[in-house]
């Protein structure tokens, strides 16, 4: 192979040493994209035998399972979004019949954890809660939605307008299913069932995979049985790619 390649004249032997150079290039971006994810990062870890965020309390209760997440990083600012995220599952860990996980990535310099909580307790009107965090890992700051709307080149009116097409194409499915007919609930009375009162309330950002979405919590229990239309990705909404 070697000597093919010094028999060929400098005219052909510089575009394909251009071209090999070109596909280690990608195949090094690949590794870094699927493989090394956070890896420059590493020396940030309080243990490195865990991942960047693992379980550090998990409570099981019959079909009910509570795993909440710790984030792995020595930092006076880390540790104290640990406490915030124990205060924020303190009321739900001692009940029964509730799920609670999380999920988390790193994307560039941002890692994110998203908390999601289900609440059964009240049999005919479970529940929904999200709490998302969003840390900048070269500072240890929280990235603010600004910091987020900014860094994707969009305004909170187009999130606003992701969530209503989002709605008013569900509207449009259930009605064709025949949950109801628009006679007897149009779209105002449709977000209404579900608790929507505003489209842009208590949304958690999230970036996955490098993808901009929301999580927002709506009713999914109404008197037209639709929980059997809504599953649990419905409750995250795709804003923009990167």
């Amino acid at each position: 192979m070697i000597e093919k390649f010094n028999k060929l004249d400098n005219s052909k032997k510089i575009p394909i040493a251009i071209f090999t150079a070109l596909v280690l290039i990608v195949i090094i971006i690949l590794f870094n994209v699927f493989y090394g994810k956070g890896s420059r990062f590493e020396h940030l870890k309080e243990d490195s035998s865990k991942g960047f965020v693992y379980t550090c309390n998990s409570i099981k209760n019959n079909d009910f399972n509570i795993n909440v997440p710790c984030i792995n990083i020595k930092d006076s600012s880390i540790k104290s979004i640990n406490e915030d995220i124990n205060s924020y599952v303190e009321e739900f860990i001692y009940n029964e019949m509730l799920n609670l996980s999380y999920e988390y990535g790193i994307n560039g310099k941002v890692l994110s954890l998203i908390i999601k909580v289900v609440d059964y307790n009240v049999k005919d009107d479970p529940k929904v809660y999200f709490k998302s965090y969003n840390i900048n890992l070269e500072t240890m700051k929280l990235v603010n939605e600004d910091e987020i709307l900014n860094a994707y080149e969009i305004s909170l009116d187009d999130v606003e307008k992701a969530i209503y097409k989002k709605f008013d194409t569900w509207y449009k499915e259930i009605v064709k299913e025949g949950y109801f007919d628009e006679d007897d609930c149009d779209y105002e009375c449709f977000i209404d069932n579900h608790g929507v009162n505003d489209y842009t309330s208590e949304i958690s950002y999230y970036i996955d995979s490098g993808i901009l979405v929301i999580y927002k919590p709506f009713t999914f229990y109404t008197i037209f049985g639709e929980e059997d239309y809504f599953k649990e990705d419905n409750f995250k909404f795709v804003i923009k790619e990167s």
